[in-house]
């Protein structure tokens, strides 16, 4: 019998990095007001429009699917349905998005490649992506990434905000540990999560690279520069990590507890979506107060690291307008 989960609370599954990432985050000077602005000139259907384009509700053409997203909210309760969306795609794909309604989007490379198992596995991490409040800031970031408005031509744009944005894609990817761990709840199985991982991540990995290796041969200062630049706006942890991170918390007394049903409940009075995302602030404060020493440690690392990054920003511009200018004389 399938094990389900009443009015099981994120805080079961959220993984400590994410919260003082969070924290770290919120506390970027200017974090908030560029968060607000951003979010405040866009609509959902906007967004789903620019980003989701000829997306369509999974039940149309993927019943099966649909009927396993659904057996997925029932197994970690969640508070209120939440729409399924397919869009065209070759890669094994999954998010979630939405200003104001969560939504979830499969690429049609995973509902056609992917065996059933695996699909449940990506519906159940883009479903703790949602219950844990994620889907805001994540939007953030999609907005953030299509556009790449902050790559100014003068670069000037980069260097002012790259304390926020390092904040925030360090946030994106140490969320998604959290989701693992979600999805490792209705799964199951580590080996079905690995193997997803595996097989939807690898070749990304690889890709890059031999892109690095190439670069490599003729400018090694080049490469290694690249590289920088990606591991700190990538959305995803490296693949060893989040496979370590699975494999930790498959083997955990915490999730052994969960599945024993012990595990932290939901306020019953404030079970909406809506409340889940606004009660992200909360959670964040009440995790802070056990968290400060590690919250100051993160907050530390993140101002060295965006000074250094800032500096070398500067270099690098500095080289390729003296590049450049060589060139053109």
């Amino acid at each position: 019998m399938k094990q389900t989960f009443p009015e099981i609370d994120p805080s079961a599954w959220e993984h400590p990095a994410d919260r003082v990432a969070l924290q770290a985050l919120r506390a970027v000077p200017g974090f908030e007001p560029l968060a607000r602005a951003s979010i405040g000139r866009l609509q959902d259907s906007f967004a789903l429009r620019r980003l989701v384009g000829t997306a369509k509700p999974m039940a149309q053409d993927h019943p099966k699917i649909a009927a396993l997203w659904q057996d997925t909210l029932a197994t970690l309760d969640a508070p209120e349905p939440i729409p399924l969306l397919v869009a065209a795609g070759d890669t094994i794909n999954g998010f979630t998005m939405g200003l104001r309604r969560p939504h979830v989007v499969l690429s049609s490379g995973a509902v056609e490649q992917l065996p059933t198992a695996q699909v449940r596995a990506i519906l159940a991490h883009e479903l703790g992506h949602v219950m844990s409040g994620h889907v805001l800031y994540k939007t953030l970031v999609r907005i953030l990434d299509a556009g790449r408005w902050w790559l100014g031509a003068s670069g000037l744009n980069l260097v002012i905000t790259l304390p926020i944005l390092l904040a925030l894609y360090e946030w994106d990817r140490k969320s998604e540990l959290s989701a693992d761990r979600a999805e490792l709840l209705v799964a199951g199985n580590p080996a079905v999560s690995i193997g997803l991982l595996r097989r939807s991540q690898a070749g990304v990995q690889d890709a890059m690279d031999q892109r690095y290796r190439q670069i490599a041969q003729v400018w090694k200062p080049g490469a290694d520069a690249l590289a920088a630049v990606e591991r700190a706006f990538s959305r995803h942890p490296p693949l060893d990590e989040r496979i370590a991170e699975i494999e930790a918390w498959a083997a955990s007394d915490q999730l052994a507890a969960i599945r024993q049903g012990d595990y932290p409940r939901r306020p019953t009075d404030r079970t909406d979506v809506a409340s889940l995302e606004a009660r992200v602030t909360d959670l964040a404060t009440r995790v802070g107060e056990r968290l400060t020493t590690q919250g100051e440690a993160a907050s530390t690392w993140l101002s060295q690291t965006s000074s250094e990054a800032t500096a070398f920003g500067s270099e690098l511009l500095r080289r390729l307008t003296e590049r450049k200018s060589g060139q053109d004389r």
